[in-house]
């Protein structure tokens, strides 16, 4: 389950860099053509902001499980496993406290959208919960890896014998 969440998250990653270099290929032309042609596509900022919202939470599952949030390696690799695996659990459970609050909040902001047809009060007249159900699906893709790792964590943790660690390391590192 873990290798086939940390693929995933790796196929979306380039998918999401893909839509940013989108939205700067799109943000070139709209400068061109207001420059040289003084005409404009027109809600070239609105789509930047829904892409990068949804690219944001889609693309943090890819960060945790290549360990580029903020970290403390200095004093973590000096540890005993065992308190390496607490902090790996505390860690993931203070993730997934916050990431669930989020998810929660972000499928009240889908839903209202939704509920209320909301459109965007912009020339494009974007139906909001067309993006905003992108984001919240990505929030739910990170809960679901943040889950997955907690559940590994405290398999680590509680784990009688700590002798199969080399096999628990290369599945994942929690």
């Amino acid at each position: 389950m873990v290798i086939m969440l940390k693929n995933s998250s790796k196929y979306i990653v380039y998918i999401s860099g893909s839509l940013i270099f989108f939205c700067a290929g799109l943000t070139v032309i709209e400068v061109i053509l207001r420059k040289f042609f003084h005409f404009s596509i027109g809600g070239v900022d609105e789509i930047s902001s829904y892409i990068f919202a949804i690219v944001i939470s889609w693309s943090l599952a890819y960060v945790l499980f290549e360990k580029m949030h903020i970290r403390i390696d200095i004093f973590y690799n000096f540890l005993e496993n065992r308190w390496k695996y607490f902090l790996d659990f505390f860690s993931m459970l203070i993730n997934f406290i916050f990431i669930s609050s989020i998810t929660y909040f972000s499928f009240n902001v889908f839903y209202n959208s939704w509920e209320k047809n909301s459109y965007a009060n912009t020339p494009l007249g974007t139906p909001l919960w067309i993006p905003q159900g992108f984001w919240f699906i990505g929030f739910v893709f990170f809960l679901i890896v943040i889950t997955t790792l907690l559940y590994k964590c405290m398999q680590n943790l509680f784990q009688k014998e700590k002798n199969n660690l080399s096999d628990i390391k290369k599945e994942i590192e929690c």
